[in-house]
């Protein structure tokens, strides 16, 4: 069985590995110069927008979380989900830090479970919508045109696949459905009635829109001046990849993907490689106030046991700028 350190360290070398294939087949001169004019003007825009997406992130964690029971303070949510941007930017996977913000929360609230499912029900609707607008950036990209095609078939198949294999064993191990429940009856309380399923919808369209946007500031400090148009289609399937947790922080994966895409589009390969990279070190530096939950001390509140965040439902629905 494969240890996390081994693990770990195949992610390691797939990041390293693809970033010294890049660096053999690319005149990184050229990678180096774009960087060099990198235009405060539009990098400062860029850090603040990802600045914004994690504020919005995390609002929508302590959402989710109060619509589960568990009280939380924004300011509580929002150092937690720092530290977890931070540690996704230094640890194999890019999931770790959701990981830890998951067990931190469980260690203060005893509720081990609806901690984890109060984590995963905030980060799937923005990766769903994610993998939505990726794949029609897609699409919108000629030279991939026929090919998505082809991928939408196969999409369609592989989800008819993972359905029943579910379903199978869902009927067939106990556990599982005893787990699938739970975490079904867990989904309906955090995305329903309707206005709540707005709010969860909302925050995660401005928090995606925040990310896209910081992506194309980043192209824009380097002096990428290619209509929106055709740089928008390029941007998410970048960070769609830059998701996958098999790498450190994106890193290699953000960048081969960006110089297949530029290639696809008919641009300058190094160009965008350079915008790629600089992505990733704006991402670092807005994520660097997370490096202060590594040392700062937990913060004290009164943790509602399962019995009383559930029955009183006045509680666990109360407004999320509530302290």
């Amino acid at each position: 069985m494969m240890t996390a350190r081994r693990k770990g360290l195949m992610k390691l070398a797939l990041s390293t590995g693809l970033l010294f294939g890049l660096f053999l087949v690319l005149d990184m001169r050229e990678v180096g110069r774009h960087l060099s004019q990198l235009d405060p003007r539009w990098a400062l825009p860029a850090v603040a927008a990802l600045v914004l997406q994690i504020a919005l992130l995390a609002w929508r964690w302590r959402f989710t979380a109060l619509r589960l029971g568990m009280r939380m303070s924004y300011r509580h949510a929002l150092r937690e989900y720092y530290l977890g941007v931070f540690l996704n930017q230094l640890l194999p996977g890019g999931i770790l830090g959701d990981v830890s913000r998951a067990w931190r929360h469980a260690r203060l609230t005893s509720l081990t479970r609806t901690a984890v499912h109060a984590v995963v029900l905030e980060r799937v609707v923005v990766q769903f919508l994610m993998v939505g607008i990726a794949l029609a950036s897609l699409t919108a990209i000629p030279a991939l045109r026929p090919a998505m095609q082809i991928y939408w078939v196969w999409a369609a198949v592989a989800v008819v696949i993972v359905a029943l294999a579910a379903a199978v064993l869902r009927a067939l191990l106990p556990v599982i459905r005893s787990a699938v429940a739970g975490f079904g009856n867990d989904a309906l309380r955090a995305y329903l009635p309707a206005p709540v399923l707005l709010v969860q919808l909302l925050t995660a369209i401005l928090a995606t829109a925040a990310n896209l946007a910081a992506y194309a500031a980043t192209a824009r400090a380097l002096g990428v001046d290619i209509p929106l148009g055709t740089l928008l289609p390029l941007i998410a399937p970048i960070l769609l990849v830059m998701m996958l947790p098999i790498s450190i922080a994106g890193w290699g994966v953000r960048e081969g993907a960006a110089a297949l895409l530029w290639t696809a589009a008919g641009l300058a390969v190094a160009q965008g490689v350079a915008v790629a990279v600089a992505f990733g070190l704006l991402f670092m530096v807005a994520a660097l106030p997370g490096a202060f939950g590594l040392v700062g001390g937990r913060e004290t509140e009164t943790w509602p046991e399962r019995g009383q965040g559930r029955n009183s439902r006045s509680n666990s629905t109360s407004s999320p700028s509530e302290n």
